[in-house]
C-alpha cells in the first residue's frame, strides 16, 4: 500500500441482510449461520485440554475464569449437516457465536438450511467499502531530541522512540527489568511485509519472539505480504535497534494475524477478526491488540449508526467482550475519524471492557482526528491515550519516520500492558485496565476525548502492592494437577489456618484445619476433573485461586 493512503480502515461491520428468495443464484455469496445449541458436541468444559492448549487453560486457573459453553467448539454435526446440502461449502466456524460461515449458488439448499431444526437464522454476509482516512503528518509539537534525553535510566538507548515511552511511564519499567518477558500479544492486522527480513525485528526473530503467524483471509500462514501497515504497528512494540527506534514491548511474544482485506469481496473481516481472537485465546494469548475499525457498508442503508456503537450489537464488538470475558486484555484504536462527521469511535471501540486508545501529541493534547466518545448507551471513551501525533514507526529498513492516527497510539499503549502484566502477575486483565485508568492523568475528570487519560506505568493507588503480594505469597504446583498438588508458602510471615476447595457450583468439596507456615500437600484421588476455588484463610486475609483438576 502506498504510505499516504492506509493506516486505520473505515469499513463496515455487520448490519447483515435477510436472504431473500430473489436474489440471483448464478454467483457465490457468504451466508452467516447463526446455530440455536451445542447439542451433541463431544466436548465438555470439564476436560479444556481437550479444544484449548495448556497455556490458554494455565492463563484461565490464574485468573479464575471458568471455562463455559462458548468456549466449546461448535457441534461436528451440525457443520457436516449444513456442508452435505448441494452446492454449500462451509468456510469456517465460529465458536464463540456458534455458528458457521458457508458459501452458495444453491437457494433451495439455503432455504433448506434455514428450515433445520438447530439453525436459529441465516444472513448474508456483504461485501465491505474501503476508505483510508490516516491524517496527514503534521508534528508541529513534536520535541527535538538531544543525546542525552535519548537513554533511559536502565540503559536503553531508545532514539527517536524515547518520548512515546516515556510518556506513559513505560521506560520506567523498563529500567526496572519488565520489557514484556512471558507476555504474548496476538496482532491483528492487514499484514506484516519485511517483519521476517528487517533488521528493525533481528532480536525478536533471532530469539524466537514470534510464536507463529495465520493469514485469515487467505489461509495459511503467509502474513508477509505487501502491506505495511502492520509492520508499522509492530515497530511501536518490538522494534530494537539502539539509537534509532525501541518499542514498547521488546521482549514480549508475539502471534502475527492478517484480518483485513483490502477493498476484496471475500470473506468479511469482522469474521476474520472473530476468527483469529478465538485462535488467539486457544493458544493463550494475554492481549490482543487491533489498530482497525468498522462502520460503512457499501450501500450507505447498510452502514453503522450511532444508536449500533452499544457495544453489544455488532458481532465483532460481542466477540471483543467475550475475549475479555476469557482474560484477555483487548485494545482496540478508537479511530481517526474525530474530525469528520462520523466523529466517534468505531467497532470494537465500543465494547465496554475493551481497552479503546485515542491519540496525543507530545504534549499530551487531544489529536483532533481522535475517535471520540460516547458510547450510544452513555459510556465514556476512549479508556486511555498514548501517542498518535508524531509516533515514531519504521514500514522499510532503512530509517523510522513520524508518523499520525490511534494505529500507532494502540500498539504503544498494548506494548506498556505487556511490561506492566510481567511486573503484576497476579492482577486480571481488568484489574489491569481498571489500574491503568485510576492512575492515569484524567483519572480525576474523564471525558470522551481523551478519557481517564494517559497512563502512568509506574503508579499505583493505595493497596495495590499489597494485594500484589499477598497473591504472590502463595504458589500451587501443579496446576493443573492429578490426584495431588502441593501449597508452596513463599512468605513466612503469613499463617494459614483453613484450607478449603469448593467445585463450580460452590459445595464444598475439601476443608481442614490447618496451623500452616510451610508447604502443605494435599491428596484429592475422588476428585473428578473440572475447576475448583482454593479459599485459604490467612492471618493477612481470604485468598482464593483457581484449581484445575485433570481427568
Amino acid at each position: 500500500m502506498e504510505l499516504n493512503k492506509h493506516f486505520f480502515k473505515t469499513a463496515a461491520l455487520v448490519v447483515l441482510l435477510l436472504l431473500s428468495d430473489t436474489l440471483p443464484a448464478q454467483s457465490a455469496k457468504k451466508y452467516w449461520v447463526r446455530f440455536t445449541n451445542k447439542t451433541g458436541t463431544p466436548y465438555t468444559i470439564n476436560n479444556p485440554s481437550a479444544f484449548l492448549s495448556q497455556k490458554s487453560v494455565n492463563r484461565r486457573v490464574a485468573y479464575n475464569i471458568p471455562v463455559v459453553d462458548s468456549d466449546l467448539p461448535v457441534t461436528p454435526s451440525y457443520i457436516t449437516q449444513v456442508a452435505g446440502f448441494p452446492g454449500v461449502k462451509v468456510l469456517f466456524a465460529s465458536k464463540w457465536l456458534n455458528g458457521v460461515v458457508l458459501s452458495t449458488t444453491n437457494m433451495n439448499s439455503l432455504n433448506a438450511i434455514k428450515a433445520l431444526p438447530f439453525v436459529n437464522d441465516t444472513f448474508q454476509v456483504n461485501k465491505f467499502k474501503v476508505n483510508f482516512t490516516e491524517p496527514p503528518l503534521h508534528v508541529s509539537t513534536a520535541k527535538t531530541l538531544n543525546n542525552n534525553e535519548k537513554t533511559s535510566s536502565g540503559g536503553y538507548n531508545y532514539g527517536n522512540s524515547y518520548w512515546q515511552n516515556k510518556q506513559i511511564n513505560v521506560d520506567c519499567l523498563h529500567s526496572q527489568g519488565f520489557r514484556g518477558t512471558g507476555i504474548t500479544i496476538a496482532v491483528m492486522d492487514a499484514g506484516f511485509f519485511g517483519v521476517n527480513s528487517y533488521t528493525f525485528f533481528d532480536s525478536i526473530r533471532g530469539r524466537g519472539k514470534i510464536l507463529g503467524t495465520r493469514n485469515f483471509v487467505s489461509g495459511g500462514t503467509d502474513v508477509y505480504n505487501n502491506s505495511t501497515h502492520g509492520t508499522m504497528v509492530m515497530s511501536c512494540m518490538a522494534a530494537i535497534l539502539p539509537g534509532v527506534l525501541i518499542g514498547s514491548a521488546p521482549d514480549a511474544e508475539y502471534w502475527l494475524f492478517s484480518t483485513e482485506e483490502g477493498g476484496s469481496e471475500t470473506i468479511s473481516e469482522e469474521y476474520n477478526w472473530i476468527r483469529a481472537a478465538e485462535f488467539a485465546d486457544s493458544v493463550g494469548a494475554h492481549i490482543l491488540t487491533t489498530s482497525l475499525g468498522y462502520t460503512t457498508f457499501d450501500k450507505s442503508n447498510q452502514n453503522h449508526s450511532y444508536s449500533t456503537l452499544n457495544g453489544k450489537t455488532a458481532p465483532m464488538s460481542i466477540a471483543a467482550n467475550l475475549a475479555a470475558r476469557k482474560g484477555m486484555f483487548v485494545v482496540n484504536s478508537a479511530g481517526n475519524e474525530g474530525a469528520s462527521l462520523w466523529q466517534y469511535i468505531s467497532v470494537a471501540a465500543d465494547a465496554d471492557s475493551v481497552c479503546a486508545v485515542g491519540a496525543v501529541d507530545s504534549l499530551g493534547t487531544y489529536a483532533s482526528f481522535s475517535g471520540k466518545g460516547p458510547t450510544f448507551d452513555g459510556r465514556t471513551k476512549p479508556d486511555l491515550v498514548a501517542r498518535g501525533v508524531g509516533a515514531w514507526v519504521c514500514f522499510n529498513d532503512t530509517i523510522p519516520f513520524p508518523a499520525n492516527g490511534t494505529s500507532f497510539s494502540a500498539p504503544v499503549l498494548a506494548g506498556a500492558v505487556a511490561c506492566f502484566w510481567q511486573a503484576h502477575k497476579s492482577f486480571s486483565n481488568i484489574k489491569i485496565l481498571d489500574t491503568l485508568r485510576k492512575t492515569a492523568s484524567n483519572a480525576n475528570n474523564p471525558d470522551n476525548f481523551i478519557g481517564w487519560g494517559l497512563p502512568n506505568m509506574c503508579a499505583f493507588p493505595v493497596g495495590i502492592k499489597e494485594e500484589q503480594q499477598l497473591a504472590n505469597a502463595i504458589a500451587i504446583v501443579p496446576n493443573p494437577f492429578q490426584n495431588r498438588f502441593s501449597i508452596q508458602v513463599r512468605e513466612t510471615q503469613l499463617n494459614i489456618s483453613e484450607v478449603t476447595i469448593l467445585d463450580a457450583k460452590g459445595a464444598v468439596v475439601y476443608c481442614k484445619k490447618v496451623n500452616m507456615k510451610e508447604d502443605l500437600d494435599i491428596e484429592l484421588p475422588e476428585l473428578s476433573g473440572g475447576f475448583y476455588i482454593l479459599q485459604l484463610t490467612t492471618s493477612s486475609g481470604i485468598l482464593s485461586k483457581k484449581l484445575l483438576a485433570q481427568p
